[in-house]
């Protein structure tokens, strides 16, 4: 029944569903010099905790050696005030924001070339997958930070890795300090074009650039360079110059004054075996190593870092105090740090609905956004026969407990399929996307083992993988699937939406995402997963695609989160391309392939199922049996055979897996040789 028509023009309605639904609920070139790789955790024992206790925190750090000294007494910090935090450090001695975005392009071509490894042995792709992590941060090397042009294009290719492989976590900008007012590099009576000529020059020219490039990515910054600065001008305790100080009198070991210095400074070094005096203005000493520490605790915690009872051993406590209310200044006085109430609950609003029911909404892509674009040459269109091509569906049941999960449809609009997922928990879209090019391009035949597999991936994200199509961001799956939630979040907020996009709605919160299709949409929805990490790929009656690679390409998704199901009748079984792509997907690490028929859930954790239930011999049929409709087989009380398949795997847990099977021999891997 029709209970309301909610927006006209975008084509929505609410319905109540029917009693029957609930049956179905059950730096600078020192930086190299000084650090080393370090690919390890560091991490300080843990004081006692309040209960209840604090959530872990994972960290994982991406730089050089001004991440390290940043995050030295991070852990000490934490541990005082009952939190555990640990971080996991990916550093290179000297290493600037292309070199590390060079290395995950590396390993993107080729996962056994050494230059896209780190001294780990992993890369940063496998590095974001070892772990949940809740922050990611990335920095500029500082002999390069006061130029935005050398943050560009690296820091947003970085940016777009770390979210692909880890969509859950929260990326964090490091901002780096400037060098001490003493440094050589301030020396010259006229410094190259372009370059600082003292520490405040310095100062302000890295923090306009991380601030910028901090909005560009849509990120959070951790202004350790604002409170550098703060210190070191403060009037009681900012670092002064010794008077008339001149290097060469000193006799090893004396060195000057250099009182509440956050630098190391001078210091005394061998050469030849003999003392030689040495300066490194650039990276902290304990003092600075302290304060960038106090802001990191403070933006990956929440809390202030004043009163904690941590202070290196010898630091002066007023000394410690004043850092510690340093470091505070500096992260309440950025507007673009982290702020505590940015931190997402589990499942996003917790509101209860005042009317639970099932909710039914339909709009159009076209209205939603007016970017929307038609594609003729592929017949990706808005309307056609004067009827609209682009109608997107999407429901919701708030009388079931939400599992804050998203599953995103690829193929046409199943009512049937849709109920069957809100009395899961799960809410779900359809989205329209371009689906039509398939029989339209590579033909007569692919030109190599990746050109559907690119054009699939084109059409999921609107970006240029493949010269056959000419998609943009607006006409692909994802940004479809990011208008729509936004329009729900408005149209429906009972149905809690706003919980699958980030806090600043700018992206899908793909953690949260199990993307799914049946035929032609699972086989995109495959190869969508192997690019963007989800939280599970459902693919009925697929994927094919049996004349590609894509399917052993690296994949953002961890394998054990592939769920397949398909009938043995289905041609695309019958050909081996399903067995073909299962395997290349790596499914056969996690269980055999099981027989629905005569087995129960949980069919031994695994993650390929088959059916041979009755479809009359009809090979079209099978393959549209195992989704929700005409063609899928009933017993004798009218109830679907596949009932439990379907909950299984839409629900069943990605961390329950079956043994390990070797590859089948009669499974046919080469269908094409190009």
């Amino acid at each position: 029944m029709i209970i309301s028509r909610l927006r006209p023009t975008a084509i929505a309605f609410v319905f109540l569903a029917s009693q029957s639904l609930l049956s179905l609920c059950g730096i600078s070139h020192c930086e190299s010099a000084t650090a080393a790789d370090d690919n390890g955790r560091s991490g300080a024992s843990k004081a006692p905790a309040s209960d209840p206790s604090p959530s872990p925190v994972r960290v994982l750090a991406v730089g050089n050696s001004f991440t390290q000294n940043a995050t030295r007494f991070l852990e000490p910090l934490a541990a005082a005030s009952g939190h555990d935090l640990s971080v996991h450090r990916l550093t290179i001695g000297g290493s600037s924001l292309q070199q590390h975005a060079a290395k995950a392009k590396a390993f993107s071509v080729d996962q056994s070339d050494p230059q896209g490894l780190y001294r780990s042995g992993a890369s940063l792709q496998e590095t974001l997958q070892s772990e949940d992590f809740d922050f990611v941060t990335i920095q500029q090397v500082s002999f390069k930070s006061h130029d935005i042009g050398t943050y560009r294009p690296h820091a947003n290719e970085l940016a777009d890795v770390i979210r692909r492989y880890s969509p859950a976590s929260q990326l964090l900008v490091h901002q780096t300090w400037a060098y001490r007012s003493d440094d050589p590099r301030f020396s010259g009576k006229s410094p190259k074009a372009g370059e600082p000529s003292d520490q405040a020059e310095m100062y302000h020219g890295l923090t306009n650039a991380y601030r910028t490039i901090t909005q560009e990515l849509g990120a959070k910054r951790i202004p350790v360079g604002d409170a550098f600065f703060l210190a070191d001008t403060d009037e009681n305790f900012g670092y002064r110059e010794p008077a008339d100080f001149q290097p060469k009198s000193l006799v090893s070991p004396a060195l000057p004054d250099a009182t509440h210095s956050l630098h190391v400074g001078w210091n005394w070094g061998t050469a030849d075996g003999k003392p030689q005096l040495r300066m490194d203005g650039h990276h902290a000493n304990t003092a600075g190593e302290y304060l960038g520490a106090c802001v990191w605790y403070e933006c990956v915690l929440g809390v202030s870092s004043v009163g904690n009872s941590f202070r290196p051993e010898g630091m002066d406590p007023q000394y410690a105090k004043f850092l510690q209310l340093t470091a505070h200044r500096a992260v309440a006085g950025a507007d673009d740090a982290p702020r505590p109430a940015a931190k997402r609950s589990a499942n996003g609003q917790v509101a209860a609905d005042p009317n639970p029911q099932q909710y039914r909404l339909a709009a159009r892509a076209s209205e939603l956004d007016d970017r929307v674009k038609a594609h003729p040459k592929i017949d990706f269109l808005i309307e056609k026969g004067g009827k609209p091509q682009d109608v997107q569906n999407a429901s919701v049941d708030t009388r079931v407990p939400s599992q804050g999960k998203l599953v995103i449809w690829l193929m046409g609009h199943n009512t049937a399929l849709f109920d069957r997922l809100n009395s899961y928990g799960l809410h779900a879209i359809q989205v329209s996307y371009a689906k039509q090019w398939f029989g339209k391009l590579c033909r007569p035949t692919p030109r190599d083992a990746y050109a559907r597999g690119n054009i699939r991936l084109e059409a999921a994200t609107g970006l240029d993988f493949s010269d056959e199509l000419d998609l943009t961001v607006p006409d692909g799956a994802a940004e479809r699937t990011r208008q729509m939630i936004r329009w729900l979040a408005s149209e429906n907020p009972q149905g809690q939406w706003s919980q699958f996009l980030s806090d600043d709605g700018k992206r899908v919160r793909w953690d949260k995402v199990i993307v799914s299709g049946s035929s032609h949409g699972s086989t995109t929805a495959a190869r969508f997963a192997k690019h963007q990490r989800v939280d599970r790929v459902v693919m009925l009656c697929g994927p094919r695609d049996q004349d590609q690679d894509w399917q052993s390409l690296p994949s953002a998704t961890p394998a054990n989160r592939f769920f397949g199901f398909s009938h043995v009748l289905d041609g695309g079984w019958s050909g081996d391309h399903y067995c073909r792509s299962w395997e290349m997907l790596g499914m056969h690490a996690f269980g055999p392939i099981v027989n629905v028929d005569d087995t129960d859930p949980p069919y031994s954790n695994t993650r390929r199922l088959i059916s041979a239930a009755d479809v009359g011999g009809d090979a079209g049929k099978a393959h549209s049996s195992v989704v929700p409709g005409r063609a899928s087989p009933k017993n004798k009380k009218g109830e679907f055979l596949f009932e439990p398949v379907w909950r299984y795997l839409y629900t069943h847990s990605v961390d329950e897996v079956g043994a390990p099977t070797p590859e089948d021999s009669d499974c046919l891997r080469e269908h094409v040789k190009y």
